[in-house]
């Protein structure tokens, strides 16, 4: 494992656990998320990260009745500093370090804004005791 994915997934888990602890909670429709006050939101509470070239937010939510955690990463589509990797490649690096990070996720949705160029994705894991 590079230097680099190790780092990804120990600061995923260190988000993670501090969203459980003192994170934004967000009580509002999971299906249909307003992205860019989601982000103003985390930013005002300094609660947004970079992680892997992206910008990511977490908030304490509730899933199925279950205590989860909502992250949500924000892939610019033209980032000079991917621009070898298609968007689709980027995509899948985020859900892949999320599942080599957490195991399972009980809910993944990416959606492209072209007027932002950025494509968000959503990603949904329950809290086990």
């Amino acid at each position: 494992m590079t230097d680099d994915k190790k780092y990804a997934r120990d600061k995923l888990k260190e988000i993670f656990e501090n969203t459980l602890e003192s994170g934004i909670a967000y009580d509002d429709d999971l299906f249909s998320l307003d992205y860019f006050n989601l982000f103003c939101k985390a930013t005002a509470k300094d609660q947004l990260y970079k992680l892997l070239g992206n910008n990511l937010v977490m908030f304490q939510c509730e899933y199925e009745n279950d205590d989860a955690v909502l992250m949500i990463f924000s892939i610019p589509i033209n980032s000079e500093e991917h621009s070898a990797k298609t968007i689709a490649e980027r995509v899948m690096e985020v859900i892949t370090q999320v599942e080599r990070t957490f195991v399972t996720l009980d809910f993944v949705h990416s959606e492209e804004n072209k007027d932002e160029k950025i494509v968000y994705v959503t990603i949904i894991k329950k809290v086990k005791d």
